[in-house]
């Protein structure tokens, strides 16, 4: 049982990133493509922190989410020494 929740919390960690990744590569393309094409500094004015805020969340959950699975798996394989039963049971 341990071994599937391991390999779950590694899909959902490295789905965190790659999903954060592309959102924060998305967020700034779609800043950077409005730019050119109005070519306004009040535009650059009024979206730096509507952009910035959302890279800071994006990049907070692609940071994060990852840790916080990596922290779970060691848990889980730290409990492997001290319960030996976690590690065979039965399905």
């Amino acid at each position: 049982m341990d071994v599937t929740i391991l390999h779950w919390l590694q899909r959902i960690g490295w789905s965190a990133f790659t999903w954060a990744l592309a959102g924060v590569l998305l967020v700034n393309m779609v800043a950077v493509v409005a730019f050119l094409l109005r070519r306004e500094r009040s535009l650059v004015n009024a979206w730096t922190g509507p952009v910035l805020a959302a890279n800071i969340v994006l990049i907070a959950i692609g940071i994060g989410v990852p840790v916080v699975t990596s922290v779970a798996r060691l848990a889980i394989l730290g409990m492997r020494g001290v319960i030996p039963s976690i590690a065979f049971s039965p399905q």
